[in-house]
């Protein structure tokens, strides 16, 4: 209720009547009296009524507010009930906390000797002599001779350190590296004759020292067996299109791994398994794998990605002859899934990475791990790059 407005009012009704009884007093007859009084009542009741409406809307006013103010406060008590009743468990759940330490001791493990694994490593298109020029590919790859030899001779200390890595926790005594293909970029394309620092027969055996320096190596860093198995890419061919029936007989590569094989002829430690066609055929522990370039896949880059065409590809050769893993290079996209391992490349990406729409990736090979008993384990990529 407005205070001030009231009292002025009522002031006012007052004044209204005191006049009318000065009026009054003046008059003499009857009827003057009457229309006075009727007057008086009309102003009166004027006065007051416009004073009830106006108190009556402020009064309305008043209570939406109050009840506004009560509903807003009902709501942040709500809330803070609600945190109350949160923090008092949280604090019930830490008092327990506090008061139970169930702990035992835990013996440091000495697997070592207990488990037994395979290490693998697989090498594929490197593409040793190509000049990738970092302007082509949006700055996202540079590649030379020397960055070749870099990522050549990082890769294969990688795989030595990887192995130590892993020797800690399990026997590695063997290891099964995938010699895939492609180590040289070739003339199959005539852009290629522009691009390549070197001839195919100079790339070859640019190749076969950064191999066979490798090979050294790992004599040297560890007393591992080592399985080299061997196929062709489509690159090191010297006919026009690949001769399906006769394509190791025309690889430059074929020739590679001969010279490779015969080189470590006397060393113990080292075996060459030059595959005659397009598969090969391993078995580590019972797992059972099948080896190949990757060039008879058949993608286009589809939204699908690599993996549709590659499994399509696994269920007819497996209706073939079965198999628990395919390794396979070619599509410079490293991936490993359940059934396949797909490596990636030394090169890194380049034009024909962005030619058939593969994914960006940075130079790397595959290594993993073939357990006694549990199979495929311990995927590490080996990152040729520093």
């Amino acid at each position: 209720m407005d205070t001030k407005n009231t009292v002025a009012w009522y002031e006012q009704g007052l004044k209204l009547l005191q006049d009318a009884r000065k009026k009054a007093k003046k008059m003499s007859s009857p009827e003057e009296l009457i229309v006075l009084k009727k007057e008086t009542h009309e102003e009166l009741d004027h006065i007051f009524s416009e004073r009830t409406l106006r108190e009556e809307i402020a009064e309305d006013r008043n209570v939406r507010k109050a009840k506004a103010e009560e509903s807003d406060l009902k709501k942040k008590y709500k809330a803070l009930q609600e945190q109350v009743e949160l923090l008092e468990k949280e604090n019930a759940v830490m008092r327990k906390l506090d008061e139970n330490h169930s702990t035992h001791v835990i013996v440091p493990s000495n697997s070592l000797g207990v488990s037994e694994a395979t290490a693998m490593a697989i090498l594929s298109d490197w593409h040793c002599e190509e000049l990738v020029r970092a302007e082509t590919v949006n700055g996202k790859n540079f590649f030379n001779l020397e960055r070749a030899k870099k990522r050549a001779d990082r890769c294969f200390q990688k795989i030595v350190s990887l192995t130590r890595k892993e020797q800690q926790d399990v026997t590695i005594n063997n290891m099964v590296i995938g010699l895939l293909g492609d180590f040289i970029s070739g003339n199959i394309h005539e852009e290629l004759l522009e691009n390549c620092q070197l001839r195919p027969m100079e790339a070859i055996l640019f190749a076969q020292g950064l191999l066979e320096s490798g090979i050294i190596f790992l004599l040297e860093e560890t007393k591992l067996n080592l399985t080299f198995i061997c196929h062709v890419g489509n690159h090191t061919r010297i006919t026009k299109k690949v001769h399906i029936s006769t394509e190791q007989g025309n690889s430059l590569e074929s020739l590679l791994y001969s010279s490779l094989r015969q080189r470590f002829a006397s060393e113990p430690r080292v075996k060459f398994i030059i595959a005659e066609g397009y598969h090969s055929y391993f078995d580590v522990y019972g797992t059972k794998i099948r080896f190949h370039h990757g060039h008879s896949l058949r993608y286009q880059g589809g939204v699908g990605g690599l993996t549709i065409p590659v499994n399509k590809a696994i269920a007819q050769w497996n209706k073939i002859i079965p198999v628990d893993l395919d390794i396979f290079g070619h599509w410079h996209t490293y991936m490993h899934m359940k059934n396949f391992v797909a490596n990636g490349s030394l090169i890194g990406y380049n034009g024909f990475a962005l030619s058939i729409k593969a994914d960006f990736d940075v130079p790397k090979q595959a290594f993993f791990l073939i357990d006694k008993k549990l199979g495929p384990s311990i995927f590490a990529p080996i990152f040729v790059d520093k």
